[in-house]
This record gives structure tokens, sequence and C-alpha cells, in this order.
């Protein structure tokens, strides 16, 4: 695709492309702070782990999944209304090509896309192997490009901590944790443990906070509050809020104001849509310029906006924001928290 993200805005602010010696622009490397890298093994196991947790996603997100897996959406409303399983074959039948890490390398470096935080799970495929395990292995030899954030579940909170301690040694680079799946409070004191792990470890943590569509657990499980209290009481731990907390956008942001160690990821919300009246993201183009600036990464969820990463790159480069905002956020400041933590690390 072009790597153009147009010209500069009505109102006379400067994209963030910036114009080259032969007169293209180029668009800002972009780094995908929230990407799903499975093979048809482990798409089953993250979707028959939502259907088992919450159900709603299937049911809500089904035209993004069959746009993604390039599915029939009325097979799939068929499949779904008699058995979830059936629902997932249509979207993983037989005979699809196996997972291929060198295309999937070359279509994000089309994309424009230098690197990459791939989320992991902690559930098991059908040869025994986390999926975590799996993913560490399968990117071994691309860690600059791919960083394995290794999932963990909160049910058991000395299996979390036991998954970190494996997960760290195999080179994981970061933590994803989903409440709303496990119908936990991430700040409830039992898990403290881990989190003082993953500070000294210095492993980030990305949390999906904000709303979600799972009716049996409380709308809060990972809201602001709990970003708010788990920075509070680990000074040292690196937080990045999954989807920046939408709606409470505001809210979030201020949080990450008091804490250094918060970050904001907007992932699964398309950057065109943010200018909009009523939108939720008016608090964070507001602050753009002050104190959102080194605080906002960009995401993309995969399957929620099933297109090329390079046109929702395009979508924030064309936002009426100086250049300098729009490259900070597109890749500078995922790099500068993967510095951050590498330092932990090293010392």
């Amino acid at each position: 695709m072009n790597p153009s993200s147009g010209p500069a805005t009505s109102n006379g602010t400067a994209t963030a492309t910036v114009v080259a010696d032969a007169g293209v622009r180029v668009r800002p490397p972009v780094v995908d702070a929230c990407s799903l890298v499975y093979d048809d093994a482990g798409w089953r196991v993250y979707l028959n782990r939502l259907g088992e947790n919450a159900p709603e996603y299937l049911d809500v997100f089904s035209a993004s999944f069959c746009r993604y897996f390039g599915a029939s959406h009325t097979a799939y409303r068929d499949a779904l209304a008699l058995r979830r399983q059936d629902a997932v074959d249509v979207l993983l039948p037989p005979g699809r090509p196996p997972f291929d890490l060198a295309a999937h390398l070359a279509d994000r470096e089309r994309q424009g896309v230098t690197r990459e935080f791939a989320m992991g799970s902690p559930e098991r495929l059908p040869d025994g192997r986390t999926v975590n395990e799996w993913l560490l292995e399968t990117v071994r030899g691309v860690t600059d490009r791919v960083q394995v954030w290794a999932g963990l579940s909160l049910r058991d909170p000395a299996g979390a901590l036991r998954e970190l301690e494996r997960s760290a040694a195999a080179g994981a680079r970061g933590l994803c944790v989903i409440p709303f799946l496990d119908g936990t409070d991430p700040a409830d004191p039992r898990f403290s443990p881990v989190w003082d792990a993953a500070a000294a470890a210095g492993l980030p943590v990305w949390l999906h906070t904000g709303h979600h569509f799972a009716r049996s657990h409380p709308s809060g499980l990972g809201s602001w509050r709990t970003v708010e209290a788990l920075a509070g009481r680990h000074r040292e731990l690196l937080l990045v809020a999954g989807h920046a907390g939408w709606p409470d956008v505001q809210e979030m942001l201020l949080t990450a104001a008091r804490h250094p160690g918060v970050f904001l990821e907007f992932s699964s919300h398309r950057p065109r849509h943010m200018p909009k009246p009523g939108s939720g993201w008016e608090p964070l183009l507001h602050h753009a310029r002050g104190m959102a600036r080194d605080r906002v990464l960009f995401g993309t969820s995969t399957w929620v906006n099933p297109g090329p990463t390079g046109s929702l790159a395009d979508e924030l480069a064309a936002l009426a924001l100086p250049a300098e905002v729009v490259t900070a956020w597109l890749s500078g400041n995922a790099e500068a928290l993967a510095a951050r933590a590498a330092g932990t690390r090293a010392g």
C-alpha cells in the first residue's frame, strides 16, 4: 500500500508525514502495541476462551471475526445460534494454510510496522504447550520484530506467578492480563506478588481496561480505578491501559499524569472517529500536546478492525495533531517504554 498519510489538514496543522528527498511523503514507523500472532490452534484457544468466559464477544463482534477470517457472516450467525464450536469451525475450516511467520513479517513490513507486542495466553494447546510457550518458540529468531507479552490468568495467583517466571526466563518482554475473562480484580492484594515480580523483572503489563461485554462480570473490572490502585501501590510497575480505559479516557489520562509508569493504548478504536463529538476521545486530543504526548501508544487488537494496519496508522496521521505527537504515538512512546523496561532488566 502507499504509505502516504495525505496532505496537511484543512486548518493548516501539519500531519505526521515528512517529505523525503524524492518528494514522497513517508509516514513514521509504527509499533503495534497490541497484536495477536497465532496459528489456527492458537486462534481456536483464543475464540474458545472468549466463548467460555465472555460469549457475548462472539456475538457482538461477529462481523469483525468474519471479515478477519474471510468467512461467511450468514453461515457464522447460523452456526452460532446452534453451537459455539460450529461457529468457530466456520471461521477456521479444515484446509486453511498454516501460519507462516515470514509472510506475517513481510506483511507487517509493508504496513510500516517495525515492531509489535504480541499478546499471549496461559491456555493450553492440543499439543500440551501453552500459547505463551508456542509464541515464544515461534518468534525466537525475530525478537527485534516481535516481542512476546505473556498472558496470565489471575484465577490462580500462584499459577500466575509461576507462568510469569517461566515466560520471563524464556524471553517474554511483557505481560497481558484480561480481568473480565478471569472475573478477578487485579487490584486485590492477593495479586501483589505478581505485580512485584513483574516490576522487578522489568515486564510491563498490558491490562484490559474500560468497557467490556461480559455480562456475567462487573463493568468496573479493569477500570481507571484499578490502574490508579496498582500504580500507587507498585511504584516501579509499568502499566499499559489497554483501550485507554474508554469511555473514561479523561480519568485514565489523569491517572497517567499522576503516575509516570502508566501509558494509554487505544487499540480497538479507530483514530478517524476520535475527533467526532461524543466519541469520548476528546480529552486525549485536547491534551495531545501536553500530558498525553508521551503516554499514548498505537495498537490494533488485530481482528477488531480487520483492515491494513497502515490504514489505521494513516488515520492517526491525518488528525489535526503536530507531527511530533503523531510520531510519538505511532512508535516513539512504545520504543521508549521498551527501552525503559530493558533498562530495568539489565539493572
